[in-house]
């Protein structure tokens, strides 16, 4: 072993020197781990640098350039040993790196994530700090996760980033990069020690370690990604370009015949066009017509569309077509040249409420409703001999309310299996069941999804028009919310209780190199499973609205039964041929072959439906299962 610079810094030279630190680090049954790799991207980058660091202070480091790339076997397996804890910061990295060098499912086991244990222990909190702004003179800073930020924060180092964006691909490695690598290594423990203390004094012990589980089918979802027809999709793109040109002819037309006319701005070449993305010209043109509006919000243009306004009509199609648009160059543009497939990044806890999020793309921004949407959705396809499995939870955010408020109305209608929609549209219309029509349970079923997160009946009415074209008067969504809190009292009552419980504080534990760990009071709002969000408390109130007391227990809950079934889904899966390749909101899709597909379905749905009747007992939850070609059906 080479020693460099004194610091406890050893370099792996020998085949032997390495079994016998594999076999020390599995007698302390602890190490810190950190990888260098030759560019970001592990479908077509590689490992370059192992380092592991021991509670003794020692950083090993192995240059795979000398070792040999077999050695990452040997790091597969330590990955896999449950004995052994291994202490990575952002884990979803390394471990996409170490998995894809394998060629096959990892079943990684007993890990810490620091940058995920940070973002838990901090649970939503930032800082208010002045901006430059007169109107708004107070920004958010929301704190940092990165391991420079976390190693200044809790230990006082600063660690040198110079190095670590230095070629690692190069033949030989300097001594500075060997050593800057180590140092990044080496606070990896002393973090997870302080780390752990707030995991523990915050109750946050059993989401911390579901999240560390989430990181493998994570993994699995952006290495696996999915199957885009790039072809049909250019295709598709041609023709919606021709759709935008169409309407905004018939916009200019609209705008011509009522006498527009364009401003012409200072150091902007003019146009004789109205500029339908200019919210200015929009507005002025609108205006000019007698309507008296203060912003172009869809809302808004929906209502004059629905009384009759052509150029609203016309407004709105360009701009569902202008994101139609912009989502699929984007998505294309995102196909790897390595597999011809499209790989988004997942994030666990970019979101307070501990939901995925993704982006480049972002999967969750795919159209979804009416024919158009289905469209693009059918981009999306199964490839030969495969099927895509997409499982979903059945009206998980109302039964997820039933749980949480323990209203009996709800609870027993689930029980009895009955339609939660069809039942709220019959108490409030005061009809039979069999008397509901298709609109009405499409209007309870706004009235059910917004009102049990403490909407406002401005609010309803406004979302009835924009997003499913419903007409409602303000005073008709008032009486609804009236009926509706007649017919749940219990959701009323327990939304009483959330924002009651907001001029309520808990003790949340932090730490900082400075003050060591302390306790600010706090509000604190929390979901079945403990995970917790909290809110600063600035001068005599908090920042949180009454949406965010009643959404964050609810939308936190779904994102944790979704992650228990991923890790339990992919503990199951134990063929290289079935592949978790994306979640969106409360569904999970798999690629499987197309001769297996009824069975990976009914394994899917057996464990959503039994751990999510377990987690919100005495509420039943149950799945709806697709078998399908292409996400579109």
């Amino acid at each position: 072993m080479a020693d460099f610079n004194n610091r406890s810094v050893l370099k792996i030279e020998s085949q032997r020197a390495w079994a016998q630190i594999l076999q020390e680090i599995r007698e302390l049954r602890i190490c810190g781990l950190s990888i260098e790799t030759t560019g970001p991207d592990p479908l077509f980058s590689s490992v370059r640098l192992i380092q592991l660091s021991l509670q003794n202070g020692c950083v090993y480091v192995v240059d795979l350039g000398e070792l040999g790339m077999e050695t990452l076997d040997d790091l597969a397996a330590l990955m896999e040993d449950g004995q052994v804890k291994k202490v990575i910061h952002n884990a979803k990295f390394a471990l996409s790196f170490i998995r894809e060098s394998q060629g096959r499912r990892l079943k990684f086991r007993n890990i810490f994530d620091i940058m995920l244990a940070s973002q838990l222990c901090w649970s939503g909190y930032y800082d208010l700090v002045p901006s430059k702004y007169v109107k708004n003179p107070w920004k958010k800073r929301i704190p940092d996760h990165s391991l420079e930020a976390l190693a200044e924060r809790h230990l006082g180092i600063i660690l040198d980033r110079g190095c670590q964006a230095s070629d690692w691909g190069a033949k030989d490695l300097t001594t500075e990069q060997i050593t800057s690598a180590a140092r990044y290594s080496e606070v990896l423990l002393l973090l997870q020690s302080i780390l752990q203390e707030l995991i523990v004094r915050n109750s946050l012990m059993r989401v911390a370690e579901l999240e560390f589980r989430t990181i493998s089918p994570v993994v699995e979802m952006e290495l696996s990604g999915i199957y885009l027809d790039a072809d049909a999709a250019r295709e598709l793109i041609s023709e919606k370009e021709e759709q935008l040109v169409e309407v905004f002819l018939q916009l200019q037309v609209e705008a011509e015949k009522n006498g527009f006319v364009p401003i012409q701005r200072e150091g902007k070449k003019s146009s004789r066009y109205l500029n339908p993305d200019s919210q200015e010209d929009v507005k002025r043109y609108l205006q000019s017509r007698c309507f008296n509006i203060t912003s172009t919000r869809a809302e808004v243009l929906r209502e004059l569309a629905m009384g009759g306004n052509i150029f609203a009509d016309r407004l709105l199609s360009y701009r569902q077509i202008s994101h139609q648009l912009a989502f699929l160059n984007s998505w294309l543009k995102d196909i790897h040249p390595a597999d011809g497939r499209i790989h988004p990044q997942y994030f666990q806890l970019k979101a307070e409420t501990g939901r995925l999020s993704s982006r480049k793309p972002n999967a969750q921004q795919a159209p979804k409703r009416g024919e158009e949407g289905l469209a693009i959705r059918r981009l999306f396809k199964a490839p030969p001999g495969k099927k895509l499995v997409k499982v979903d939870f059945s009206c998980i955010e109302l039964r997820i309310m039933a749980f949480l408020s323990g209203d009996e109305t709800m609870i027993k209608a689930f029980q009895a299996g009955q339609d939660i929609h069809k039942l709220t549209a019959s108490m409030i219309a005061n009809l039979p069941l069999d008397k509901v029509t298709k609109d009405q349970r499409q209007a309870a079923k706004i009235i059910n999804f917004l009102l049990i997160y403490g909407g406002s009946a401005e609010t309803l009415a406004q979302h009835a028009i924009c997003d499913y074209g419903l007409a409602m008067s303000l005073d008709e969504a008032r009486e609804y919310q009236e009926k509706y809190f007649e017919i749940y009292s219990g959701v009323r009552e327990w939304q009483k209780r959330q924002v009651e419980a907001m001029n309520y504080t808990h003790q949340h534990y932090f730490h900082n190199c400075v003050m060591g760990t302390f306790c600010l009071p706090l509000t604190c709002t929390f979901t079945a499973l403990g995970r917790r969000r909290v809110w600063p408390r600035f001068g005599v109130g908090i920042k949180a609205s009454k949406f965010q007391a009643s959404n964050m227990p609810s939308q936190g809950t779904g994102a944790d039964l979704l992650k228990i079934v991923m890790c339990e889904l992919y503990d199951r899966l134990d063929s290289e041929d079935a592949k978790i390749i994306a979640s969106i909101h409360d569904e999970l899709m798999l690629e499987v072959p197309e001769d297996q597909a009824d069975a990976y379905a009914k394994t899917l749905s057996e464990i959503m439906n039994r751990i999510g009747s377990r987690i919100l007992y005495p509420v039943p939850v149950t799945s709806e299962a697709e078998i399908l070609s292409s996400w579109g059906g």
